[in-house]
């Protein structure tokens, strides 16, 4: 009888849990983790030009990079909805920002570790030795800490977001504070010239 009681109780926490944490993902974050809110804007101070077939610029250093950036510093993006013909130009305007979304980024690493249970026919002997530091470092892969910024107008609607990210990073205390996802502050340091975000 305890331990029906018990299952269900667990079940009702389970439920509880998915469902806090998939409303969570709809929600903007509070301010004690994120300074910049919905209703502030992002004025963009300077025209950006997308390609043509593609859908994103990145800004870095308080200027537009193009399609590349340091991954190893923070840096932004705006993004725009649907990728066109011919090229996109973003003209400046003050965009208001409807939604904050957090998240993280993972780059694909080129060295993937050793699948040691893979080929059945390997002797125990061909494998290297285990080593603890060694697998803990494939336990955490590099990632970017960022945070979306949904961005609306009326004059230009295929303008997305604004993306700004931290360094990437596998944890490295040696990488902070550039691994930080950007606050505003630091995404105003990152943007320059380039845009403003304000109250």
């Amino acid at each position: 009888m305890f331990g029906f009681h018990f299952k269900n109780s667990l079940i009702a926490v389970t439920l509880v849990g998915v469902i806090s944490l998939v409303s969570g993902c709809n929600s903007n974050p509070p301010k004690s983790m994120m300074n910049v809110q919905p209703g502030e804007r992002f004025h963009l101070k300077q025209t950006i030009t997308i390609p043509a077939g593609k859908a994103r610029q990145f800004i870095q250093f308080g200027q537009i990079t193009g399609s590349g950036f340091d991954r190893r510093e923070q840096h932004c993006r705006i993004e725009i909805y649907e990728l066109q013909t011919s090229r996109t130009v973003i003209q400046p305007e003050s965009f208001r920002i409807e939604r904050v979304q957090l998240g993280e980024e993972q780059i694909a690493q080129l060295n993937q570790p050793i699948q040691m249970a893979a080929n059945l026919h390997t002797r125990t002997s061909d494998l290297p030795e285990y080593n603890p530091v060694l697998a803990l470092s494939y336990e955490r892969p590099e990632t970017m800490d960022l945070v979306h910024l949904y961005l609306k107008s009326k004059q230009q609607p295929n303008v997305y977001r604004l993306t700004c990210a931290g360094a990437l990073s596998d944890g490295s205390m040696a990488d902070a504070p550039r691994s930080f996802r950007p606050q505003r502050t630091e995404i105003n340091r990152i943007l320059g010239t380039v845009g403003k975000i304000e109250k």
